[in-house]
């Protein structure tokens, strides 16, 4: 039966993974349509955040996977996760898109708690 921490790992690389993939490949003035933030980027830096999502929620399946390496997938993932999250907050903060931070802060909780279990 999966605990709690690996259901959140499974839930984070389905988040990152597919939605880092979904911005990847989706032309820039679509993803101008629906998201706000990507006005304010260079079309690389979108690209380059999306490859970083997918890299990252990727690594959060590998630290399932590969429980043994003796690369820490999670701790790496979990931090560049949680800095890209961080990122996001003060840049809806900046733009004035407020109504967004209430979810980055609570993506940025989740990784933290499956990055630094407490128990």
């Amino acid at each position: 039966m999966p605990t709690l921490q690996e259901s959140l790992q499974v839930l984070l690389f389905l988040i990152f993974a597919l939605g880092g993939a979904y911005r990847f490949f989706q032309p820039i003035d679509v993803l101008a349509k629906r998201m706000l933030w990507v006005n304010y980027f260079k079309p690389i830096t979108v690209r380059t955040i999306a490859v970083i999502e997918v890299l990252c929620g990727t690594g959060m399946l590998l630290a399932l996977l590969l429980s043994n390496s003796t690369i820490p997938f999670l701790l790496y993932s979990g931090c560049l996760l949680m800095l890209t999250m961080l990122g996001a907050a003060i840049t809806h903060v900046i733009i004035g898109d407020y109504k967004q931070i209430i979810g980055n802060m609570f993506i940025l909780l989740i990784i933290y708690q499956v990055t630094f279990p407490v128990f």
